[in-house]
């Protein structure tokens, strides 16, 4: 299903992130306030100074996508080292917590990891108004901050150009500078955009509303579509606001359960009145996703206890069993099954041709259309011993994949071609 708009209300979170950079880059590095040392270290940033080239990582155990990053930020490591590259992973949660998890992950987790004092992230994070994890910072020789991002968005190309001196820190600058002013345009139209969205939703049609109106169409020309290309148009957004109370009647409904003609009924008055882009069918797909992950996950949890290091074979099989009943028609439940099947760390005994079979079948409901999945899939080939295939349908995933999912993608793709030769 399309977005149902970034038109529509948006957080008012997102409005109270529109502060101007503190930092930026080229900037001194802060010093490293660090509390506790859980792996390698200490690493002090201002002795490094003209030899040594500082990956600064703010991660947690509890983050999704920091622990997908962190086997990449190892190979980074392993890659670099030689190249004068140290990477210090930073997590702001109890030491006992953090040194549980660094033991569990043993050599997947290859490099130093902190406990922050507070002032780490405050001299990082929120100096350039950062609030996401995984978030990574790229020290040069020099002690100056040179780039910052997701740790799997162009991390690898960056150290490549850093270490070998090849880094345009000047064009990085004037590329960070015109996205910020994007972003303040952005959100200068969003506060516009909330404002006329509350005095609609208070039946005003008067004449401020009509000067917003201008305003954001004006702005709308100006960009060239507000919000990646979405074009503003005062009916269209009125008609998405009217919609809201709506559509979050029939999410209720459906949340609770209701009878099939109640929803029929709610459907039916959704549809009068939805925007053009709204696809009730994806809606209600992605819904099913989600009961459908709900309803796995406890299923889940069984399994990977039931092949543990102290599991419980028969307990595993009978899990297993439940899952294969249950027959699960969402795509993202059963890749979620599959990747943990694959990748988790409680699993000491790997069911592979499960996985490859759960794996196959969120591919095929996706219609081999998502790069996550397919990447999941391609793993499992993978482990199963189909290099060839694995190869094939990583290079799907890659065509599929937005940008930031690139180059974790592609690294997967060059294991796998070099087990081939």
């Amino acid at each position: 299903m399309k977005p149902l708009s970034r038109l529509l209300l948006l957080p008012l979170s997102t409005l109270l992130a529109v502060a101007s950079l503190g930092a930026e880059l080229g900037d001194p590095a802060p010093a490293l306030d660090i509390k506790e040392w859980i792996k390698g270290g200490p690493v002090d940033i201002a002795a490094g100074k003209g030899k040594t080239v500082h990956v600064v990582e703010f991660w947690a155990t509890w983050c999704g996508p920091c622990r997908t990053s962190i086997p990449h930020l190892t190979e980074l490591q392993k890659r670099f080292k030689d190249k004068g590259v140290v990477f210090i992973g930073v997590s702001n949660e109890k030491s006992d917590v953090v040194k549980k998890f660094v033991t569990k992950m043993g050599d997947k987790m290859d490099y130093a990891v902190a406990i922050d004092g507070g002032k780490t992230s405050e001299g990082y994070m929120e100096a350039f108004n950062i609030n996401g994890i995984p978030h990574a910072f790229v020290v040069d020789k020099d002690g100056r901050i040179v780039w910052q991002g997701h740790p799997m968005a162009g991390l690898d190309s960056t150290l490549e150009k850093v270490v070998n001196g090849k880094y345009d820190l000047a064009s990085a600058k004037a590329e960070a500078a015109k996205e910020a002013a994007a972003q303040e345009k952005e959100m200068a139209a969003q506060k516009k955009l909330q404002k006329l969205a509350k005095l609609i939703g208070e039946g005003r049609d008067d004449a401020e509303t009509k000067k917003l109106e201008e305003e954001l169409v004006a702005l709308d020309k100006e960009q060239g579509g507000l919000f990646n290309g979405q074009t503003f148009e005062p009916a269209d957004f009125r008609k998405r606001v009217a919609f809201m109370p709506k559509f979050q009647k029939y999410q209720q409904a459906l949340m609770k359960g209701e009878d099939p003609a109640t929803l029929a009924a709610l459907e039916k008055e959704l549809v009068a009145g939805a925007p053009k882009d709204f696809d009730l069918e994806g809606f209600k797909t992605m819904f099913r996703n989600q009961m459908e992950l709900q309803k796995v996950t406890p299923l889940l949890e069984t399994y990977l206890e039931a092949v543990s290091e102290n599991g419980d074979p028969a307990k595993a099989a009978d899990a297993l069993a439940k899952i294969d009943a249950a027959k699960i028609q969402s795509g993202m439940a059963l890749n979620q099954l599959a990747w943990s099947i694959l990748t988790s760390e409680e699993v000491k005994k790997r069911d592979l041709p499960a996985a490859l079979r759960f794996a196959k079948q969120a591919n095929d409901l996706a219609k081999g259309e998502d790069a996550a999945i397919l990447d999941t899939y391609a793993r499992a080939l993978f482990d199963n011993g189909k290099t060839q295939d694995a190869i094939a349908t990583q290079k799907k995933a890659i065509e599929k994949a937005p940008e930031q999912m690139k180059d974790g993608l592609e690294q997967s793709l060059k294991n796998y071609e070099a087990k081939a030769k």
